[in-house]
Order: C-alpha cells, then structure tokens, then sequence
C-alpha cells in the first residue's frame, strides 16, 4: 500500500506518480528528524500539496559488526499514517565511499515499506562512481514490488563554466530515460547553491540548460533573512514560485520555515486521560418527627459560562502562498505537463517562463510566470518575446499574484512592483 503496488499516480493517467510530484525535504542537523513530530504534521504537509517527504535515513550498523538495529517504530509508525493520506516516504542514504556496496541498506528499507531511495552523492564520487551506484539500485528497486524510484544528485557544471547545447524552445519534460537503468528516475539540481546570489542572470542559464536533463529536480535554497514587514525575506515569494512551477517535479525544502500546525505555539490537544469517578456523598439523614425546619429559600443554580473555542493561530502568509501554488501545479496542465521556454529579462532582474500546453486553445492557454527578483519596480514588454514562440496574445488574465493588485495586465507593459510574483493567461 505505501508504494500503491500496481497503481500508477492517481491511477487516472498513465504518468508515474513521482513524474509531477511534490517532494517535501526534511534534512535533520543532526542524524534522522523526528519521525514522531512529522506524523502529527502530515495534515498540514498534505494541505499545501505534498505527495512525498524526503527524510534522511536512520543509521543502521555496518555490514559485519554486532551493531544492533536502531528502534524503528516511530518510522513505521509515520509510514502507516502517511500511506493512509497518500503520502510517501523516501529516505536519503549516503555511501562512506564511492566503492561501497549499498545494496544491502537499500534492499532493509525497500522491504521496510519505503517508496524510494535518494542517493547522496559519497564525497570524491566521480560521476563514473555514481552511475554504477545507481545502476545497482535501479535493478534491486525494479525488483521490488510497487513503483519505487531511486533519486541522485545532478551536479552539471554551471552554464559560465561549461557551455551547454543550446535547449530547443519546446524542450520539455516529457523528453525522460526513465527506463534507462544507469539514470535515476529524478535528479536533484544542486548547482543553484552554488550561486552567489539569486538574481535572472545567474537563474535563467542554469533552469534552461536543465530543462533538457531527465526528470530534474530544483534544490534552490531559502533566502537569507532581511527585515520586512512580515519578517519573511522579500524574495521567499519567488523563491516558492520558482520550486512549484519551474520543473516537472517540484522540490520544497524545509528550510523555508513554513508554518505547519500544530506548531510550539499552538501544540497539539493532550490526550484525554480518564479520572476516577469522585464518590457520591450520602445524603444527610432525615430529622425526627417535629422537629421544626427554618425556610430556606429556593436559589436557582448559577449558569454555566459559555465556552469560548480558542482562536485559530493566524494563518502565514508564506504558507498560504505555497497552499496557492500547489493547488495551481496540481490543477493547471499547463504548468504540470506544458514546455516550459525561459525568456531573456537578465537586464531587468526579472525571471520570465512560458508554460505552453500540448495544444493552446482558449481552454487551455499558456501560462505566463513572471517573478521581479530586484528590489525596484519593473514595467515589461512581451510581445516581442511571445511572436517568437509563435503565440498569441494581447493581455494576461491574472491566474495568482503575491501582491494586492488586480485585473488583466497589457503584454506591451507588465509591471510589477518589487519582489512581487505575476503568473497570468495568455489571451487573445
């Protein structure tokens, strides 16, 4: 069941389930999180779209030792329960060297229930090294019953350092070697950490060199803290904009900070815990005959207060943002299914994509995304941009935006103010 043996995605199309998922990474500071805090949580994760959480595996003994396997029940515990929303579970395990055998490990968690495996690059791995790693994997994995997949790291050299050829403008990612077995399934994009700062110039290359790679995922980190109004760094919009919307499967990393009840603030209900009934005092005994009784005069019981249901913690509005671009990636086929084309607007700062579907008409029009990454207003023009794609087109029908504003925006001026993200319909 937690694999769903048989059962491909939804089981309404033909897709793996993992080819448009939403993975949701929880990296530990130290050793495997915890198993127990994340099950109570899993209502939250599934509310902004989460299909999977990638987790970082508990350490198990080395092969040959008397090492005694760690407790596994809070794990096993937060696999009955995230199957049961249909979520899945994957772990990270990472070999002590480029030679290891991880056959053994992996094959513990596949049995154990697991839907996947992500494969930490081993330090002074060649690419060599980690081919033939997943190349073992993918022959135990396809073994096994259920759709498990095998994730790696994809570490390209960054576009400036070696020119890559030039991707076609309808490159999209259905072009997969899914069935290849010396390539992962998914490949982790880690290069954006390597980018000094988060700006179109240095973004733009490197998403459309990757967009020719198999069944890419976008590791791109959480920007740094500044002060704004709502303590969230101004470019945290776009940064969620660019992970959900960008690639085919989308990478949300738990550096983001998002609120996900029940939180410190507001912790979870205890457990009711049964008292013991107080006993019944007996009644007091009944005066012998004549004796004389004062009046006492009837006082009606004191009403009950109402009560009062506590306030609901106020809602994040960072939180609310990435529920909002989930429930957009998860209904839009657009922007699950459709090529994606980048658009040049380095001068500017601005990230501009257009998610063309299989075929445009007036029920399925392309998809506009555009995310202002400086920290100045920006008036745009498209048209230029949106005849070279052989599209058609006067205004953007606003679909969702970060900001306050409202109504169509001309293709001949977007604007934008700072930091703010525009994800519009192209329409005639």
């Amino acid at each position: 069941m937690l694999a769903r043996p048989g059962l491909a995605g939804s089981g309404l199309k033909a897709d793996p389930w993992w080819k448009h998922a939403v993975f949701y990474q929880i990296a530990g500071p130290t050793g495997p999180p915890d198993f127990k805090a994340i099950s109570i949580r899993l209502d939250s994760l599934r509310s902004i779209g989460v299909d999977a959480l990638l987790l970082p595996a508990p350490a198990l003994p080395a092969p040959g030792t008397n090492g005694s396997v760690p407790n596994l029940d809070d794990l096993d515990n937060l696999l009955r329960q995230a199957g049961s929303r249909g979520i899945r579970i994957l772990l990270t395990i990472q070999a002590p060297n480029a030679k290891a055998d991880l056959s053994g490990v992996a094959r513990f968690w596949l049995t154990r229930g697991v839907a996947g495996l992500h494969i930490a690059t081993p330090p002074g791995a060649s690419p060599e090294d980690t081919q033939a790693i997943v190349q073992t994997l993918r022959k135990l994995e396809s073994s096994t019953a259920g759709q498990r997949i095998v994730i790696s790291d994809l570490d390209l050299a960054l576009p400036d350092a070696q020119p890559a050829r030039k991707p076609s403008p309808h490159a999209t990612a259905s072009h997969v070697r899914a069935s290849d077995p010396s390539v992962a399934q998914l490949q982790i994009d880690v290069r954006p950490e390597r980018l000094q700062t988060l700006d179109a110039a240095g973004l733009r290359p490197l998403l459309a060199q990757v967009i020719a790679q198999p069944n890419p995922l976008l590791d791109l980190p959480a920007p740094g803290s500044s002060a704004s109004p709502d303590a969230r760094p101004p470019l945290a919009n776009a940064v969620a904009a660019i992970d959900l919307l960008s690639y085919p499967a989308a990478l949300i990393d738990s550096s983001a900070n998002l609120v996900l009840a029940p939180t410190p603030e507001h912790p979870e209900a205890p457990e009711p815990t049964e008292q013991p009934a107080k006993p019944t005092p007996p009644p007091p005994p009944a005066p012998p005959p004549g004796v004389y009784l004062p009046y006492v005069p009837y006082v009606p019981p004191a009403k009950p207060k109402p009560v009062v249901a506590p306030k609901p913690p106020p809602i994040d509005p960072l939180t609310l943002w990435y529920q909002k671009l989930a429930a957009l990636r998860h209904d839009n086929d657009a922007i699950r299914t459709g090529s994606k084309t980048f658009l040049d607007f380095d001068a500017q700062n601005v990230l501009v994509w257009v998610n063309r579907p299989a075929s445009p008409s007036p029920r399925t029009p392309p998809i506009v995304v555009i995310c202002n990454l400086s920290s100045s207003p920006v008036q745009l023009s498209l048209t230029a941009e949106i005849k070279k794609l052989n599209l058609h087109g006067f205004f953007l029908r606003a679909v969702l935006r970060s900001d306050s504003g409202m109504g169509a925006q001309d293709v001949d001026a977007v604007t934008l103010p700072p930091f703010a993200v525009y994800i519009g319909e192209l329409r005639l």
